[in-house]
């Protein structure tokens, strides 16, 4: 009788801090959103909490981050140094069952309007997740100073080179971490961490400077 008393309160024991634990999870997620809102307010965006529609919004995740339960979160919608600008979280997942995985990762979008070819910059601890990048020519980079941390991709071999100038080539070996995508009318910064509350001023002052980089 005793032994069977212990078990029930061990199981009531474990099952409270399970409470706990998700209670505290929720509530730190509420202080989260509420922090990004005010951040929005204070930079003149709008937040959203979620978006289905963003994935199908931009070539790079629509043709390079396939999978399934696609959706952006902390979305942040606005205007930056004169131009359109969105920054948000986004996840998929790929597999079945036991086998499910979840990617994650966080962009920075800026409207550049020009009808231009695409480019991918990727770093290299990046392309597991992309898996095979179809319709695209890699550009080789033997001797670059990009060979070590990226791969980078084209529908343009000329226009791609013609980008890869001295001021953006130091940039990018400074965010070895970071994607480049360039598509028309639209550059991309990626990054495999999710947004912190207080990135999105640092987020934003690298599209400011890669778009003065770009020259579109």
């Amino acid at each position: 009788m005793h032994d069977a008393l212990t078990n029930i309160l061990f199981v009531l024991f474990l099952f409270g801090i399970a409470i706990l634990a998700v209670s505290l999870f929720f509530y730190y997620r509420m202080l989260q959103q509420r922090t990004f809102i005010d951040i929005a307010r204070s930079l003149g965006f709008r937040y959203y909490y979620r978006s289905y529609a963003i994935p199908r919004r931009f070539d790079f995740l629509r043709l390079h981050r396939r999978g399934r339960g696609r959706h952006a979160s902390n979305i942040f919608l606005g205007r930056h140094a004169g131009s359109e600008t969105v920054v948000f979280d986004y996840m998929f997942n790929r597999g079945l069952s036991t086998g499910k995985k979840w990617y994650y990762g966080s962009f920075s979008v800026m409207y550049h309007g020009r009808n231009c070819p695409s480019v991918r910059i990727f770093p290299k601890t990046m392309l597991p997740m992309l898996g095979a990048v179809v319709g695209y020519s890699e550009i080789a980079l033997d001797g670059h100073p990009l060979a070590k941390h990226f791969s980078v991709y084209t529908t343009n071999t000329a226009f791609a080179r013609s980008l890869l100038r001295e001021p953006l080539v130091n940039y990018l070996s400074h965010h070895p971490g970071q994607s480049l995508e360039i598509d028309a009318l639209w550059f991309a910064l990626g990054s495999r961490n999710n947004l912190e509350p207080e990135d999105l001023p640092n987020r934003l002052k690298q599209l400011e400077i890669v778009r003065t980089l770009l020259s579109l």
